[in-house]
C-alpha cells in the first residue's frame, strides 16, 4: 500500500545541512495502523509531512499503490489521505458541518451528498448531528473538535490516513476515550493510517505495527508485541521502558485470553441446592449466574447454604463488566482492587462470552516472552 524505499531528506546544503531521514526503508500493508515513534527531532513528523509532498524528498522514493508519488498531481494525491494534526486546524469562521465538507465541496460533491456524509460522520464519532452540524468550533470541547477534525479527514473516504500526534494535546482521560473510539472505528472503517507519536503507552495500544526512529534512522520495525520483548538493541529497551512486561499487559485483550467453555457457569433456574453441591464438588468459590444469554451475577457457597429455591434469587452483581476489547492491564488491576481472580466477559450487547480468570493473563503474558529478549 505505502513503501518508503531508501528515504532521505536532508534540509539545508554543505556545512549547514541537517539530516532529518536517513535511508529509511519499509512498506505498510493496506488497513494496517503504523506507527512512527520515537522522541522530538527523531524524523517522524518529516517522513508523515513527505507521505504528502508537503515536504520534498531528497533521494529514495515512496510509493503509493505501487506508483511514485512524484509522478503524482500533488493536489489528488493529498485529496486521497486525510490529514489530521495535534491543532486540528478546523476553520473558525465555519459551521463544523461546512469544516467537514470541505474536501467533499472541492471535488464537486453536490450539497445533498455532502450533507448526508457529514451526518453520517458524526454519527460515527458520536456526535448528534442535530446538535453539532450548525455549531462553531469554539462553542465546541477539545475533544469534540479533535473529533471532528477526524471527521474531516474522513469525509472524502481517502485510503490513506496521516495522523500527526492527533490526540497529544488532549487531557488524558478524553484522549484514551476518543482512542477507544478510534480504534473501534477502525475494525469498521479498515483504512491505512500513518500515525505519529512520542508516547510508547499511545503506540502500543493504537499500532498493529511500530516504526521506532533515532536521529533520522529506522531503528526497529515490529509488531507493538515484539517491540516489547525482543527490543532490538540497547536503544529500543531503553525507549520502551524497564516496565515493557507490564505494557505488555496493554496489548494483550479481554477476546484473547477468554474462556469460551467456563466450568464455573450456572443457569438462573437452577436450585440453590443443586448448584451448591456441584460447587462443592468441583471446589468452586463462586459460580457465574446466566439467564437468557446475559450474567446476573455470581453466587457463593456460603451465600447458598442453608438456602432454597432458584439461584436466580440469590445473586451478587459483580462490580465490573469486561469488554471484548478491555486490556488485560485494566483486567488485572480490577481484579487487584476488587478481590476477584475470575471475571466475565460482555459483548457489545450484554450477552456472556465467557470467563478471563488471572491465570490466563499470566500465561498469556509468558507466552509473549517465550523467544528470547535480544538486547545488547
Amino acid at each position: 500500500m505505502i513503501c518508503y524505499d531508501h528515504l532521505t531528506k536532508i534540509y539545508g546544503e554543505g556545512k549547514n545541512a541537517v539530516t532529518a531521514l536517513e535511508d529509511v526503508t519499509f512498506s505498510i500493508e493496506k488497513g494496517q495502523t503504523v506507527i512512527l515513534l520515537g522522541p522530538s527531532g527523531c524524523g517522524k513528523t518529516t517522513l508523515l509531512r513527505c507521505t504528502n509532498r508537503l515536504e520534498s524528498i531528497t533521494r529514495g522514493e515512496i510509493l503509493v499503490h505501487g506508483q511514485d508519488i512524484m509522478d503524482m498531481d500533488v493536489i489528488q494525491l493529498r485529496r486521497q489521505m486525510g490529514y489530521v494534526i495535534q491543532d486540528i486546524g478546523l476553520f473558525p469562521n465555519k459551521t463544523i458541518a461546512d469544516n467537514i465538507g470541505v474536501v467533499p465541496k472541492l471535488i464537486g460533491w453536490d450539497s445533498q451528498k455532502i450533507a448526508a456524509r457529514v451526518d453520517e460522520l458524526l454519527t460515527m464519532v458520536r456526535l448528534e448531528p442535530e446538535v453539532f452540524r450548525s455549531r462553531y468550533p469554539v462553542e465546541l470541547s477539545g475533544g469534540q473538535q479533535q473529533r471532528v477534525g477526524v471527521a474531516r479527514a474522513l469525509a472524502a473516504d481517502p485510503d490513506i490516513l496521516l495522523m500527526d500526534e492527533p490526540f497529544a494535546a488532549i487531557d488524558p482521560i478524553n484522549r484514551e476515550q476518543i482512542q477507544n473510539e478510534f480504534l473501534k472505528l477502525q475494525e469498521h472503517l479498515e483504512k491505512t493510517i500513518v500515525f505519529v507519536s512520542h508516547d510508547i503507552h499511545e503506540a502500543v495500544k493504537m499500532g498493529d505495527k511500530i516504526a521506532l526512529f533515532d536521529k533520522g534512522r529506522l531503528v526497529q520495525y515490529d509488531t507493538p508485541e515484539i517491540l516489547l520483548t525482543r527490543p532490538k538493541n540497547k536503544y529500543v529497551a531503553d525507549f520502551v521502558g524497564a516496565d515493557r512486561a507490564l505494557k505488555v499487559l496493554g496489548i494483550i485483550l479481554a477476546k484473547d485470553i477468554v474462556n469460551l467453555r467456563p466450568r464455573d457457569l450456572v443457569k438462573g433456574e437452577d436450585s440453590a441446592e443443586d448448584v451448591l453441591k456441584m460447587m462443592e464438588e468441583k471446589g468452586l468459590s463462586h459460580a457465574i449466574v446466566i439467564a437468557h444469554g446475559k450474567p446476573l451475577g455470581y453466587v457463593t457457597p456460603q451465600k447458598l447454604k442453608y438456602k432454597k429455591g432458584q439461584v436466580r434469587d440469590l445473586v451478587e452483581k459483580y462490580p465490573v463488566h469486561i469488554s471484548e476489547r478491555t486490556p488485560a492491564r485494566d483486567i488485572l488491576s480490577y481484579m487487584l482492587m476488587l478481590d476477584f481472580f475470575t471475571l466475565y466477559v460482555v459483548d457489545e450487547n450484554g450477552e456472556f462470552i465467557g470467563t478471563v480468570a488471572y491465570n490466563d493473563i499470566k500465561k498469556k503474558v509468558k507466552e509473549s516472552y517465550a523467544g528470547d529478549l535480544k538486547t545488547d
